[in-house]
């Protein structure tokens, strides 16, 4: 049997975004420990100290986390939160209205990002001699595209919001998921009218993002998570059960989406990855 592949973290993060179509490097995404000759990997959603022992006791060279493991990835996070506004503008939004409610999220989330402890998962990694790294957004824009466009493509004319789930459950993660997609806002029925998926913008969108959508012509929201406050918030605005509609695919099955597609191009390369940590591995 012919020996796995070797990378390096490098290499690994340069795939990530060619798969992503970025020409930069996200504020969400980093090498916190650089590794060579990369043959075997463990990569999660969520990753802890204590996985990091099991990995140097197993074996792996490298540990790959989705979600922002520390330094610049922690500390410069509310930058990616910008990418709501690209988002927006590209659905028709005003360029100020869509600042402005990005700005609302970063004033919210810069203060938490200071006062995180960013070397704390970094420094065990060093100590223990394992590489680190965290890839967040180029998966996740990879997950936005992927479910954006199996909805352009499999939408018929006049659909409902019912339809639009129909469609997205053809993605082999959201078959494969413990959660089910969830409309959590206005009704299946309701027309879909125009939509926007708000994924690949370092976190969802809350209410800033939902209602400057909703208030410049969008009728249908795709979340992948959002917070029981800022639900309710979002009732108070437009009703439980309204004509503005809020779908929540899920969060693990929709970051499973783009972690899945480079998990495949890293085996493709014959390099050892194993998912654990929340991935939906199809």
């Amino acid at each position: 049997m012919a020996l796995p592949g070797a990378m390096d973290t490098q290499d690994i993060l340069d795939l990530s975004l060619a798969l992503a179509k970025q020409s930069d490097i996200p504020a969400d995404t980093t090498i916190n420990v650089p590794a060579k000759d990369v043959r075997r990997a463990l990569f999660g959603v969520d990753v802890d100290a204590a996985d990091l022992v099991i990995a140097k006791e197993k074996g792996y060279d490298l540990v790959i986390a989705h979600h922002p493991t520390g330094g610049s990835a922690v500390l410069e996070f509310p930058k990616v939160l910008s990418k709501h506004a690209d988002i927006l503008t590209r659905h028709g939004v005003p360029a100020e209205v869509a600042a402005s409610a990005v700005r609302e999220m970063q004033e919210d989330r810069e203060p938490r990002a200071h006062a995180e402890n960013y070397d704390r998962l970094p420094s065990i990694a060093r100590l223990l001699g394992i590489g680190l790294m965290c890839i967040h957004n180029p998966c996740d824009e990879i997950g936005r595209r992927v479910m954006d466009e199996t909805l352009r493509a499999g939408l018929r004319s006049s659909p409902r919001v019912r339809d639009a789930i129909d469609v997205l459950y053809s993605i082999p993660e959201f078959q494969a998921a413990k959660t089910r997609i969830v409309l959590r806002m206005g009704k299946i029925d309701n027309p879909l009218g125009k939509w926007a998926v708000h994924h690949g913008a370092g976190t969802n969108g809350g209410v800033p993002i939902a209602r400057a959508a909703y208030e410049h012509g969008i009728d249908t929201v795709f979340y992948i998570h959002i917070d029981a406050g800022a639900l309710r918030r979002l009732w108070e605005l437009y009703g439980r059960e309204g004509s503005k509609n809020l779908v929540v695919t899920g969060h693990l099955a929709s970051d499973s989406i783009g972690i899945n597609a480079l998990v495949r191009e890293l085996r493709a390369r014959r390099v050892r990855v194993d998912t654990y940590s929340g991935i939906v591995d199809v």
